[in-house]
Order: C-alpha cells, then structure tokens, then sequence
C-alpha cells in the first residue's frame, strides 16, 4: 500500500499544482498553456517509472497498479485538454481582436465613403435648386422664397411643407411649365414620383386643384423630363 501511496500523493499534488498555475491570472495564457502540455507529456511519460516502481514492491496489489497508472494517464489527459482549452482561449481572442480591427476599418472606409456620397448630394441639391431658383423668376419675390424653403425642406429630409402664402397662378408659367421645373429638379435628386406629385399638389393647391390622382396622370416621366433639359442645354451651347 505504501509503494502506491506514494506516487499517487505525487500524482494529486501535480494536478493540485497545474490547476492552481492555470487559474493564475498574472501569467499570460500562452504562458500556461505551454506549462501544462509540458505537465501534461510528462505526466504520460511517468507512467513508465511508475510502473517500475510499483512492480517492484511483490505486495502491491494488481488494482493498485492499476488505479495509479489510471489516475496517471487521466491526470496527463486533463493537463493536455485545459492547455487545449487555454491555447483555443488564446487563439479566440487573436481572432477576435484582428475581427474588431477589420471592423473598424470597414467602418471608417464606409464613413469616408458616406461622407464622399453626402458631400456629393449636397452639390447636386444645391445645383439642382439653383437651377429651380432660376425658373420660377416670374413669381414674386415672397412666393419663390416660399417656393424654395418647401424645396430645401423636401430635398433635404424628404418633407412636404406647405408655403406659409398661397402660390399664385401665373400666365408666364404655366402647369405644364411647373411641373417640369419641379420634377426636373427632384427626379435629377433621385426623389420619388409619387412623393414629386404629393408636392406639387400641396405646394401649388391653385396650379392642381384636381388632387393627386389628375396630376399623377398629367405628370411627365423621367424620359420627356430629361429630354426637355437636354433640348434646353443644346440651345444654350448654340447661343
């Protein structure tokens, strides 16, 4: 009995050590993970001496031998699978942190990229309102800076607000002349036509006094809408 109380007090204070140097947290996980697969191959190779010693002693029992050489081998494997279990430790966080890096950086070109776009919107809304600011002249001075305030705010964040005058109408601009100065502007913005029509017929209520669904009917497409701006854009070159 005393031949395998030996080693097997040797065993239990190796586990005792191994478990009490993986929990350490002073020391890095690769530093323990390497200390315990060491533990852990040398725990498989003490089978061998072990076995030396425990045979040489004719009273030791064969379920003695057995036992220590078990808890032995056992003890090995448990070192091997929680350095196992340190290095994948390790391993996750390497991963995580290069995950979080590319992340970021994906982040930061997406942020340049929505900057480059937003910065681009906004040359276009202000051309493109420009422009408007331009073809509505015949209108007085208080209905175009309505006019404009209404559009900015459509442009911008996609709201209808309606002018705080009514909006005349005006024999030197006429419906179809309206609707195609508007849907000009917004359509180059990407606006929607059923948001451009829900403009229109909010905005100037005396010009589309029939609703909605009349102008949807009248309102020209994005083709004859650009068709006409490239007529008038060849007219300008030819002057």
């Amino acid at each position: 009995m005393e031949t395998s109380f030996i080693p097997l007090c040797a065993i239990i204070a190796v586990l005792i050590i191994a478990f009490l140097f993986a929990s350490l947290p002073q020391v890095s996980h690769k530093t323990r993970y390497k200390v315990l697969y060491a533990i852990a191959i040398i725990m498989l190779l003490a089978v061998i001496p072990i076995s030396e010693y425990m045979a040489g002693d004719t009273q030791n029992s064969s379920n003695n031998y057995l036992l220590v050489l078990i808890f032995d081998i056992a003890v090995g494997y448990f070192c091997m699978y929680i350095a196992a279990l340190l290095k994948f430790n390790v391993l996750k966080r390497k991963n995580q942190a290069l995950e979080n890096a590319l992340t970021e950086k994906q982040l930061e070109n997406v942020a340049i990229l929505l900057e480059h776009q937003n910065e681009k919107q906004q040359a276009l809304q202000q051309r493109e309102l420009e422009w408007l600011a331009d073809k509505i002249k015949m209108f007085t001075e208080e209905e175009q800076k309505a006019i404009l305030a209404s559009a900015c705010a459509f442009a911008e964040h996609g709201l209808i607000i309606t002018t705080s005058i009514t909006i005349q109408l005006k024999e030197t601009c006429s419906q179809q002349d309206l609707m195609y100065f508007v849907c000009s502007t917004f359509f180059n913005m990407g606006k929607k036509r059923s948001d451009i029509v829900s403009f229109l017929s909010q905005v100037f209520p005396l010009y589309f006094p029939a609703g909605e669904s009349v102008l949807a009917k009248k309102m020209p497409g994005l083709e004859k809408v650009k068709e006409r701006r490239e007529k008038e854009k060849q007219s300008k070159f030819t002057k």
